[in-house]
């Protein structure tokens, strides 16, 4: 669902504009927390754990808008592909291997979901300068990556669907105009 709902959002700066794309992050947010509430929809909500993550990740479209769109599509669409595809990879492979396990804040995370997700924010980073021509070196990858993956560490009940959005645009950013 998480991937879908990233692929969907990455069309977003090409066919809506920034007011339809806050109106459906709005109407994203009410639904969520309805659902949730009445206990519909158990495929998205029946996480064995505490999180906010399906309220969350509208708000992080939204602010993800706000801060890059519509001037900057490259920054929006890296930080909806690292929030989707990496924090995906990190959830399968960390659930799966349960490798090298610690508690965060009272929740479980470990060490083969964080490598997972680096190495799936490096393929991104990678791609993305093969594909639409962002100038970024290795060094910057494995920099940017490294950045992504403690943001996602340290953070815990779906806060890093707002967070990483608009930190991998912003890291992206840095390293491609500042450095």
């Amino acid at each position: 669902m998480h991937i879908a709902s990233c692929i969907t959002v990455c069309t977003f700066p090409y066919t809506l504009n920034n007011i339809e794309i806050y109106l459906i992050c709005f109407i994203f947010v009410i639904i969520t927390s309805f659902t949730k509430y009445r206990g519909i929809f158990k495929s998205i909500h029946s996480v064995d754990r505490i999180t906010f993550g399906a309220e969350a990740y509208p708000v992080g479209v939204l602010i993800a808008t706000y801060c890059f769109l519509p001037l900057d599509k490259d920054a929006f669409i890296y930080g909806m592909l690292v929030g989707g595809f990496s924090d995906s990879m990190a959830s399968v492979i960390g659930k799966y291997y349960k490798y090298k396990e610690i508690i965060i804040f009272g929740q479980k995370k470990s060490f083969g979901g964080s490598l997972s997700f680096f190495i799936t924010t490096v393929i991104i980073s990678y791609l993305f300068t093969f594909v639409l021509g962002v100038e970024l070196n290795i060094i910057s990858i494995i920099i940017i990556a490294f950045i992504l993956t403690i943001a996602e560490l340290v953070q815990t009940f779906g806060i890093d669907n707002v967070t990483i959005p608009v930190l991998g645009g912003m890291t992206l950013n840095y390293f491609t105009y500042v450095t």
